[in-house]
């Protein structure tokens, strides 16, 4: 029988929770369809968040507790890190400091909707399969062929490896929000799942390999947090199901099987001298950016320090002439990208972007609203894909990546806040 979504009594929906939940709704979509979307959608969440915060009453503010805080410093630190790494160098590079901005623009966000009432929040667990959707349809009617040789599809102005992640995540998310809030009707779950074959079509139909690396993540995670209290069948009939089903997704899906092939295919030629494939390439670039890690390693190289190593790495015979060049464009693995430029400290900061959230989300898995849990399960699934996403290409290279995953796990995490507090209230009565 479905249940409905429980509330503390003292709850009240203030004038911008509608608003931002509405945003919240159709900001996949929108981010995904409409180039700068993202980001000037990102900044109104954070607008009407901020004017939010300070229309509550002084009474209806609660306290951040350390968890909390934590998730702030950490949405804070990549920008000090950049901050503090170009400053010291002397050349402020201020243009490499618009994207690790994104993530302290969104820290209104959290602590708005972790106040915000959870009605309107409610219908937000359809954004995952809209947006889901979407990348379907711009796949299908509205996509950009990136690579003429190789046909591999991304949309007007996402390329293929950042579309199909995005696209992937938000089918996984689709289905991960089934009774997100109340059991969902026959016509919410047709279109949650819709979006899962959605994404996971999409993710196929760019060819987009390093993406599916997190799948058997999302798939532990989920295993692990649905397994409690499962019988020891289960628990052994489960993974050797989904085992079952990822060789059979290789035998009959000859784009997976190509895309995988190829992989050791290029292995085997860099292992006999040929550098130049597409794995050959990302090996010498990571190759390249340990050592100037070693060379730098405190506050890396500064702005764009690896980019103008290049032509230098070349010359002496460190990486091949097609490499540099592929270089100057990103390093193929997001935290490398940040010890290059900014050294420890910007790895450190990278990582605590990732890690500092999941910790938050694990947290909340054991909150006693069942909202909170779901919402502490996507937000937790969203990081460790974007992290596996980052060990093959830069994520926070685009704007509006940056801003997709920074508005998204602020917004989950405010949400299982909200709904923790209110069954932590409840509770007490």
């Amino acid at each position: 029988m479905p249940t409905s979504i429980t509330t503390n009594n003292t709850q009240r929906t203030a004038a911008g929770d509608s608003p931002i939940a509405f945003l919240l709704l159709t900001y996949p979509a929108l981010a995904m369809l409409f180039d700068g979307a993202a980001s000037a959608l990102m900044i109104a969440a954070g607008v009407l968040s901020l004017a939010a915060l300070l229309a509550r009453r002084s009474g209806d503010h609660a306290r951040v507790d350390g968890l909390g805080l934590a998730f702030c410093i950490a949405l804070a630190a990549p920008l000090a890190a950049v901050a503090l790494s170009t400053l010291a160098h002397g050349h402020p590079t201020f243009p490499v400091w618009d994207s690790p901005s994104r993530f302290l623009f969104v820290i209104p966000v959290f602590l708005a909707l972790r106040r915000a009432s959870t009605r309107p929040l409610a219908w937000a667990d359809l954004a995952f399969p809209i947006g889901a959707l979407a990348t379907l349809f711009i796949a299908l009617f509205l996509s950009r062929d990136w690579s003429a040789g190789d046909h591999r599809i991304g949309s007007k102005f996402l390329n293929p490896i950042h579309f199909g992640d995005l696209a992937l995540a938000f089918g996984v998310l689709s289905a991960a929000a089934l009774n997100w809030w109340r059991k969902d009707k026959p016509w919410v779950v047709a279109l949650k799942i819709a979006g899962l074959f959605a994404g996971l079509a999409t993710s196929l139909l760019t060819g987009s390999r390093g993406g599916w690396i997190a799948l058997p993540f999302v798939l532990a995670i989920v295993l692990w947090q649905r397994g409690r209290g499962k019988s020891l069948r289960w628990k052994v009939l489960a993974p050797l199901a989904i085992v079952a089903l990822f060789a059979i997704v290789y035998g009959a899906s000859s784009t997976v099987r190509e895309r995988i092939d190829i992989v050791s295919a290029n292995l085997t030629q860099y292992q006999h001298g040929h550098e130049d494939t597409s794995v050959g390439v990302r090996l010498q670039l990571y190759k390249v950016a340990v050592e100037l890690v070693q060379e730098h390693p405190v506050l890396g190289l500064g702005g764009h320090g690896f980019r103008d190593a290049m032509d230098s790495m070349a010359r002496q015979g460190r990486l091949t002439p097609a490499a540099a060049q592929l270089g100057k464009g990103e390093v193929h693995n997001q935290l490398l990208a940040y010890m290059t430029d900014y050294g420890i400290v910007g790895g450190l900061a990278l990582l605590a972007i990732y890690f500092v959230p999941g910790f938050f989300f694990a947290r909340r898995l054991k909150s006693p609203s069942p909202a909170a849990r779901s919402a502490a399960m996507l937000g937790l699934l969203f990081a460790v894909m974007f992290f596996v996403f980052g060990l093959t290409v830069e994520t926070f290279d685009l704007k509006g990546t940056v801003s997709i995953y920074a508005l998204i796990v602020a917004a989950l995490a405010g949400i299982a806040d909200r709904a923790n507090s209110d069954a932590s209230n409840s509770s007490s009565f």
